[in-house]
């Protein structure tokens, strides 16, 4: 049985939103602040959770924070607050997904059940190539991680299946729409300005484990008006 995990200070939200998802047939748990969700998280061991941006003393995109800290695990934002910015914020944070209030429950279930999906399918079954290693950055799809001079960066289940893609795509440019429509489902200036923030929080990833190496190398490249196009290193060597 699946486990989430509900963190929102709404009380009457969260008791409607356990009664539909335990007659879906998921185990809930819920929390009504970001520090007890955070806990929560810790103790339970969820498969995925559900966050509300505004909440007092501690908000959602601070909470966000700590919990992609924490674990490694889906994380929905799930808010009335519907800006863009506010999106793309949360997906900085570490947020694989983002859906507005209000909405169709089915709709959110769908949402869940395709993290859910990503989180667990194995690698080697997304992909031919799983490792890739040059003389300063190693990636390794199989365990989530960017390792580069000793050091170690998780990868998010949506980082992880955007580099399974680019790294499989034979040295052809993955389109935005076909990676929008891979994670979203809908392809538009929200699900590209959201592809954008993964993007970029994975390049951050590689030039903060390469901090102190003078790296004029972009292994995520924009190809303008097309998509996004892994370039390896010269001095590559593949796993």
């Amino acid at each position: 049985m699946d486990k989430i995990l509900i963190i929102d200070d709404d009380i009457d939200f969260i008791q409607i939103l356990t009664m539909k998802f335990r007659l879906d047939g998921y185990e809930v748990f819920s929390a009504i602040s970001g520090w007890e969700g955070v806990k929560q998280a810790y103790e339970a061991h969820p498969d995925i959770i559900l966050l509300d941006l505004m909440m007092p003393e501690t908000d959602g995109f601070e909470t966000c924070h700590h919990l992609r800290r924490l674990t490694n695990i889906p994380i929905l934002i799930l808010t009335a607050r519907s800006a863009e910015s506010d999106e793309i914020r949360g997906l900085y944070q570490g947020a694989d997904d983002f859906v507005s209030k209000p909405y169709k429950h089915e709709v959110l279930e769908a949402h869940i059940r395709a993290l859910l999906r990503r989180a667990r399918t194995p690698p080697q079954l997304l992909a031919k190539a799983n490792h890739y290693s040059d003389d300063i950055l190693s990636i390794d799809l199989e365990s989530q991680y960017l390792v580069s001079l000793g050091r170690k960066e998780k990868l998010t289940p949506t980082e992880r299946e955007i580099l399974t893609i680019l790294l499989n795509s034979n040295d052809k440019s993955a389109t935005y729409q076909e990676l929008s429509m891979r994670f979203w489902g809908r392809y538009d200036k929200s699900s590209k300005e959201s592809l954008a923030v993964h993007i970029t929080s994975l390049r951050r990833k590689m030039h903060t484990l390469c901090n102190g190496i003078s790296l004029d190398h972009e292994y995520i490249q924009n190809q303008w008006g097309i998509g996004y196009l892994f370039v390896p290193r010269k001095s590559e060597q593949h796993e």
